[in-house]
């Protein structure tokens, strides 16, 4: 057995990651899966751009033919640079079928086609549009099969991937509690008033469910009953409209959109039809930042995960999981799936919820909406839940089938700390405004002054608030450790493998670090992210002398090992409601919560 050494931290050059606090957990695919590409962060393109138009010729030269390939290029395309790119956001409408019954796939050129993953499912009803993401080929083309009959095909693209995943780079993904931010039939969000003919609607997304320093939104457009077919425009408040993001049906149509969001924190949508107003429902699942830190890097990946055809059909008012972890290389935790969801063989009209396994239904948001006897598809970016599994609801009167298509994933906070290949460590939290709190009982449950700047004026008749501070937790980030002592290391001179034992040199107690102006306890800041995620966390934990670890080292290698106490990244907000039920200004708060005490180990 090899004894460790003290040392000083340096560059790696090489990292495959052991952690010593986290179980693996894994599940084989039921389809073989396609390659998964490098990560990469997201860069919108504003207006979007129009691509492929086969009516006109435009990236390829006719309609597609039943069961017939067509490539496209990509790179240098449309605002997209030609080189450093790994994945695009896309817009797919598919129209002037002549089948009955079809679907289109897209994959990276010169790779093998991944079947089966559609990524859209329409007929020769009416146009249909879709949402995907797609990994680029070396040759910056991408590949489109067209299932039956003839379709003319239209491709426009809203942003891109860049092969540099690195958390230093704006564009990571931040999930959050999904909701309803806008339904025009009710006055959610936005007057009770349908959309006019041409008309467009601003909507407020900035400071909106704990988004904040977003460059996109992702949300899940839904036009209920609108009576004919029409398109609906979504984009940057202040900008250009760009190319049409839903081509909508007579009957309720949904579709995921990664929007860009303009200056002033708002989007615009914007009804395409000349003849008929239309009702907008908007619910978001998460923005893009445009930080240098605190989002998620994505990783392009292709596979079927569920098809109930080859098995039972999801039951009315039923819900089933369906386990993401485990599958195309995505780590037991991470922050979101990018996933195509397709109902087909419905006995009766209704629509879908995705959401966390092992949290409760949302009750306002939904996805896909379909009708019976047919097949639609929707792209959703869902948060795992528990073991790395989402939660799908049929919320119908019968049966339907349901298929689940990967697309991608995106790592916690762009901190890949879950097993897969890594360059460094848990880099210390970004944040340069982080106040360490007390670690104290009494300090712990003590509660924040009163502001002193209480509003005038009465309550609304008949109500009265009871005053006090509110703190809501959005967004459960990545993990990282506050290390107690040095790092230390070993390296293996040796030609076979060895073993060594790292033993803590140094003690210590580590509490919570914030910013933004908290308005409640840390015990309840505490019990608030317990609640909201299903996790065990602390207000402090402390780091003893004595604790060992014992790992392998390969042959040449330096292991190296840091020991402490583990946090998780929580963002959220935080105000305080007045007696005349007035609230305070919210306060963005990003939290660092203890929640183990364990070892850090990666190889160099």
């Amino acid at each position: 057995m090899l004894q460790a050494r003290r040392t000083r931290h340096r560059r790696l050059t090489l990292a495959v990651v052991f952690f010593t606090v986290l179980a693996g957990f894994g599940l084989t695919s039921i389809a073989q899966a396609g390659a998964a590409t490098t990560s990469g962060n997201f860069s919108a393109i504003s207006p979007s751009a129009e691509i492929v138009d086969t009516r006109s010729a435009l990236g390829v030269g006719s309609a597609l033919g039943a069961a017939s390939t067509a490539a496209f290029q990509v790179l240098g395309q449309g605002g997209i640079p030609s080189s450093g790119v790994t994945a695009v956001s896309l817009d797919i409408t598919a129209a002037n079928a002549t089948s009955s019954g079809s679907y289109l796939e897209l994959w990276p050129d010169a790779t093998t086609r991944p079947y089966p993953a559609s990524v859209i499912n329409f007929s020769n009803s009416a146009d249909t549009s879709n949402s995907a993401i797609v990994a680029v080929g070396s040759d910056g083309k991408i590949d489109a099969y067209n299932s039956s009959g003839t379709v003319d095909l239209i491709v426009t693209v809203n942003g891109y991937f860049t092969s540099d995943g690195s958390t230093a780079s704006a564009g990571g993904f931040v999930p959050v509690t999904q909701s309803r931010l806008v339904d025009t039939r009710d006055g959610t969000g936005a007057a009770q008033v349908k959309i006019a003919p041409g008309g467009t609607l601003s909507v407020q997304i900035d400071g909106k469910d704990g988004i904040t320093d977003e460059a996109s939104v992702y949300a899940n457009i839904t036009v209920p009953s609108p009576g004919s077919d029409g398109t609906l425009y979504a984009y940057a408040a202040g900008g250009s409209a760009g190319q049409p993001v839903v081509a909508y049906k007579s009957v309720t149509t949904s579709q995921g959109a990664v929007i860009p969001v303009g200056a002033n924190g708002q989007i615009t949508l914007k009804n395409g039809s000349s003849t008929q107003s239309i009702d907008v429902v908007l619910d978001v699942y998460g923005y893009f930042t445009q930080a240098p830190s605190g989002g998620g890097a994505f990783t392009a990946a292709q596979d079927r995960l569920l098809d109930t055809r080859t098995s039972t059909a999801v039951p009315a008012n039923s819900s089933i999981s369906v386990t993401v972890a485990g599958n195309d290389g995505i780590p037991t935790s991470f922050g979101a799936a990018v996933l195509n969801l397709t109902a087909t063989g419905q006995q009766n009209s209704g629509y879908l919820r995705v959401w966390p396994t092992g949290q409760p239904m949302p009750s306002t948001t939904s996805v896909d909406n379909f009708q019976a006897n047919t097949s639609t598809a929707d792209l959703v970016i869902a948060q795992p839940g528990d073991q790395g599994a989402v939660s799908i609801y049929n919320a119908s009167s019968g049966t339907i089938h349901l298929i689940v298509d990967l697309e991608g994933w995106f790592t916690i906070d762009g901190n890949d700390d879950s097993g897969t290949l890594s360059t460094l460590p848990p880099v210390d939290p970004a944040e340069t405004d982080l106040t360490d709190a007390p670690t104290d009982p009494a300090a712990v449950t003590s509660e924040p002054a009163a502001p002193t700047d209480t509003p005038t004026g009465n309550a609304p008749a008949g109500r009265f608030c009871d005053s006090g501070g509110v703190y809501r937790p959005t967004h459960l980030g990545g993990r990282y450790i506050r290390a107690i002592g040095a790092a230390q290391s070993n390296y293996n001179g040796t030609s076979s493998k060895e073993s060594t034992t790292f033993s803590a040199e140094a003690s210590g107690t580590v509490g919570i670090s914030f910013s933004g102006s908290l308005k409640v306890s840390l015990s309840e800041l505490v019990s608030s992210q317990e609640a909201t995620f299903g996790v065990n966390l602390s207000a402090s934990l402390t780091a003893k002398l004595g604790n060992s670890v014992t790992s392998s080292i390969p042959a040449h290698k330096t292991l190296n090992a840091k020991y402490g106490v583990w946090r998780r990244r929580v963002t959220g907000t935080s105000y305080y409601v007045y007696s005349n039920c007035e609230s305070s200004k919210p306060s963005t708060i990003v939290s660092y919560t203890p929640y183990t005490v364990g070892w850090y180990t990666w190889l160099s």
